[in-house]
């Protein structure tokens, strides 16, 4: 998929140069919509409240002063009514892009968004958006908001204190370097070529198709990789938190494997929203950075932060490894604190 990026002639200026403070939206309108809403407990968010979130980052954005932002185009118009708002106190223009209504449209509008200077991504969705964001914001620093399901990458913010700490990233005011982390992410390989990542889990499923994608079976998983496994997460890696807590930045990860292998034992754990249950886990081990883990099983697929990705077939050398470098997440704490002590703009 292609694109040019759209812009009107005073932000054109300022992405090339004069001025930077651009921030990226990129918010997903499928996000928090899957099957884990019949399955389990899982909540739905509306259109509605993921436009009055957006209403609410583009007012913290303007309150920094931020010199524009650029959104990524979706068919449902989330961003018109925060575009209203703010009109006459902040640039706001789109991609300019074919979408194709799917998550691609997420790593392409990333793409862009990096080639036209952006200083800070804001996020609206899941694991899942996040996933596809990670594909092409490079060093770019993120703010994920949470609205989608199992959400482990993608933080619970109110948007004004998002769109705050996004505006004072771009700014310069809070630096990359005090108030960002940095995620691990896992790298999937096929025949020794990397095709795909994930930024918390890959689950290596006996399911054969991907069908509604989303796990919510956990009787058909065999392996779990996981980049982070935190008490406070809910879903696939709440289980590994039982096994060993494992933090974003934590310099390993965890991998293990299903079963009632005699010597395994049973955790319980929340793996998903409503539902905690016995797992009965067969073995476990750290993941070290630049290892590689061949997965084995045939047929079957592998679930990418809960998505059904990729379809194991015979004749595909699969492996799965652990990096370090994965997006920079703004931690809103530390940015809003840098924000308090430069102070806040008079308007």
């Amino acid at each position: 998929m292609d694109g040019s990026l759209k812009s009107s002639s005073s932000s054109r200026r300022r992405v090339h140069g004069i001025r930077s403070s651009i921030v990226g939206i990129i918010a997903n309108p499928a996000a928090g919509r899957d099957i884990r809403r019949l399955v389990a407990q899982g909540r739905v968010v509306s259109d509605q409240e993921k436009a009055n979130t957006l209403r609410r980052v583009f007012a913290g954005l303007a309150a920094v002063g931020v010199d524009g932002v650029l959104v990524m185009p979706e068919r449902v118009g989330l961003a018109r009514l925060a575009r209203e708002d703010v009109a006459g106190r902040l640039d706001v223009d789109f991609v300019e892009m074919v979408p194709g209504w799917q998550g691609d449209d997420s790593t392409v509008a990333a793409q862009l968004m990096v080639k036209a200077g952006v200083r800070c991504i804001v996020t609206l969705g899941g694991d899942g958006t996040n996933r596809v964001v990670a594909k092409a914001c490079r060093d770019v620093p993120v703010v994920p908001i949470s609205t989608g399901t199992n959400n482990v990458f993608p933080q619970m913010v109110e948007g004004t204190l998002g769109g705050l700490a996004a505006g004072a990233v771009a700014k310069g005011i809070a630096p990359v370097s005090e108030v960002c982390r940095t995620s691990k992410r896992l790298d999937v390989y096929v025949d020794g070529e990397a095709i795909d990542i994930a930024l918390v889990d890959a689950a290596v499923s006996r399911e054969m198709f991907t069908g509604a994608r989303a796990i919510w079976d956990l009787s058909t998983v065999q392996e779990v990789f996981l980049t982070r496994a935190e008490p406070a997460s809910i879903g696939i890696s709440s289980i590994g938190a039982q096994l060993r807590p494992t933090a974003m930045d934590d310099p390993a990860g965890l991998y293990f494997r299903l079963g009632d292998d005699k010597g395994g034992r049973s955790v319980v754990a929340p793996i998903a929203p409503g539902v905690v249950r016995a797992v009965p886990v067969a073995e476990w081990r750290q993941l070290q950075p630049g290892e590689r883990h061949e997965v084995e099983m045939r047929p079957g697929t592998i679930a990418l932060d809960g998505e059904r990705e990729i379809v194991l077939l015979h004749d595909h050398k699969v492996e799965i490894s652990l990096r370090l470098d994965g997006p920079k997440v703004v931690q809103i704490d530390r940015a809003l604190n840098c924000l308090v002590r430069h102070g806040m703009p008079a308007t």
